[in-house]
């Protein structure tokens, strides 16, 4: 069985109201990046994370403890979120630090199909350059 954690990004969670409905559809149905578990009957979903926010001194040392916690749990893999994949400039520092820390966990760049609406995008892309 294959345990993995879906990681989403804050500002989209808060800022649309996002509830990863579709990212869960998908896993469950083997879309987009969920397709490798195709011939996995049993996925386990271990954790669904919020990323602790664009970078500050903190924000490394929260993901690990995220990350951390979820080691607790056997964690293989964790799937960056599409949102992640599209707006965090910091995607691959993040990515980095995780391998870096814990290099039998996959980090994942996806999750089900791209779904974001030209209207989310545009919200998200204006919230990014004001703050």
């Amino acid at each position: 069985m294959k345990k993995i954690c879906i990681f989403c990004c804050s500002k989209v969670t808060h800022k649309l109201g996002c509830s990863s409905a579709q990212c869960l559809y998908d896993l469950k149905n083997r879309t987009g990046e969920f397709e490798r578990y195709i011939h996995d009957n049993e996925v386990e979903l271990v954790g669904l994370v919020n990323c602790p926010g664009c970078p500050t001194q903190i924000a490394p040392d929260r993901i690990i403890n995220q990350i951390d916690y979820l080691t607790e749990f056997q964690v293989e893999a964790i799937h960056f979120t599409n949102c992640i994949n599209t707006y965090c400039a910091y995607r691959y520092e993040y990515k980095s630090l995780i391998e870096m820390h814990y290099p039998d966990v996959e980090v994942i760049m996806g999750t089900g199909k791209p779904h974001i609406t030209n209207l989310q995008r545009e919200i998200i892309e204006r919230d990014i350059r004001e703050n």
